[in-house]
């Protein structure tokens, strides 16, 4: 039975690793779940984590796509009918369906860590190259796989027969039967806690402690379907998994609550076209809830919140933080978030915003006993999720800075 739609299916997870630092530009292109639907459709989707944008057309033209993986750049995805590893940018441009080619033979999951890609060939082996397509290696490791592949900061995880697999990263100390797991289908994804997989006997979404532990393959009910979920991808915040014949997605909190089997309905015009595997990048979203003032220190503070770990940064640019950055206006300052929570940023003038408070109070207090100076401050708050999917995103505030200050009397 695990073989049964692997011309249409196979997994690959968006793994989520360790925290990636801001090296990057901003980008607008995370929120999203994406997933291979192969021949005749031949094209990958995606819609955003909420279910809304939905585009089954996002990339076209492929052979008979399977696995599919993103990190912070890039989307990248296994081929079978070309029998080729491609790769594109986020935002679906930039299309290289030769990225990889040497060493691809029947190629089902995939997966990325920041310096490396793996896939699973047919012939019971696990490939791999840098991440820049560099020195394929075809038979990195011997191992039997089905549908699909999963990467963490220190170990690889491929499904096979009734277990997950195990490897650490550089291919050795294999272990083919690290998680003896009910029912599997499709998997695995992981998260820095649970391994998760489609159960197409229960029609359930599993999952076990990535530490290993005691499997629950009833973790979710993922509905009722006639062949089960065609795949599963996890981020900070949800579970999702597809139905190939009923063209829907599914959603649950991370934590299994609140299961939502259509969050893309078959129901609509088209629905999910034959969703099959399935990646997720983090969601990115900054909300600002309120900025306060200080006026006796001439200071403020950015009230916000994120909706799963990550580093924050705020600065007075609108690239990552500037470590030269010798003209600064305002206080650099850095968070690192562990869960989806609301922090608080300070607001401190430097440098010539600093000076340019002084010189407006100095100058009245000269002419009158109260003083008050106004400086328009444009900061921006930088945010990277957690995890080698997380896509960096910035959000720029205008905070007016005002410091009001009283001459003694003599």
């Amino acid at each position: 039975m695990i073989f049964r739609r692997f011309a249409h299916a196979g997994l690959a997870a968006a793994a989520l690793i360790a925290l990636m630092l801001l090296i990057a530009p901003p980008r607008a292109h995370g929120n999203f779940v994406y997933w291979s639907s192969g021949s005749p459709n031949s094209s990958i989707g995606r819609a955003k984590v909420n279910g809304a944008g939905l585009n089954n057309s996002f990339i076209t033209g492929l052979g008979n796509p399977v696995g599919v993986a993103v990190d912070s750049k890039f989307i990248y995805w296994s081929d079978m009918g070309t029998n080729k590893i491609g790769r594109a940018n986020l935002d679906g441009g930039g299309v290289n369906q030769d990225f990889i080619t040497t060493g691809v033979t029947n190629p089902s999951g995939i997966a990325v860590t920041p310096s490396t890609v793996y896939w699973g060939n047919g012939n019971s082996t696990i490939g791999r190259a840098n991440i820049d397509g560099t020195g394929p290696v075809g038979n990195f490791i011997n191992a039997a796989t089905s549908n699909g592949l999963a990467a963490d900061s220190s170990f690889l995880y491929f499904l096979g027969g009734l277990t997950i697999g195990r490897a650490t990263l550089d291919g050795t100390a294999v272990d083919p039967n690290f998680a003896p797991i009910p029912e599997p289908f499709a998997g695995p994804a992981v998260d820095p806690n649970f391994l998760y997989w489609a159960s197409d006997g229960g029609n359930t979404v599993g999952r076990a402690p990535v530490g290993g532990g005691a499997p629950d393959g009833n973790f979710i009910a993922a509905g009722t379907m006639s062949g089960g979920p065609s795949g599963v991808a996890v981020n900070s915040q949800y579970v999702f998994w597809g139905d190939y014949d009923a063209k829907t997605v599914g959603r649950a909190n991370i934590n299994g609550s609140s299961p939502n089997h259509d969050l893309i309905s078959g129901a609509a015009i088209t629905g999910a076209t034959n969703p099959s595997l399935f990646a997720a990048a983090p969601s990115n979203k900054i909300t600002v809830n309120s900025v306060k003032k200080n006026k006796k220190k001439g200071n403020a503070t950015i009230d916000a919140k994120v909706p799963g770990p990550g580093q924050i940064t705020l600065n007075q640019t609108n690239t990552p933080p500037d470590v030269n950055a010798t003209a600064a206006a305002v206080k650099q300052v850095g968070l690192t978030i562990t869960q989806a929570s609301s922090f608080s940023l300070p607001v401190k003038p430097v440098g010539k915003t600093a000076k340019k408070l002084n010189k407006q109070i100095k100058k009245q207090l000269k002419k009158k006993r109260k003083a008050k100076a106004k400086v328009n401050q444009t900061v921006y708050i930088h945010f990277v999720p957690a995890g080698v999917a997380g896509v960096p995103n910035t959000q720029q505030v205008n905070v007016m800075l005002v410091r009001t200050k009283t001459k003694k009397k003599k």
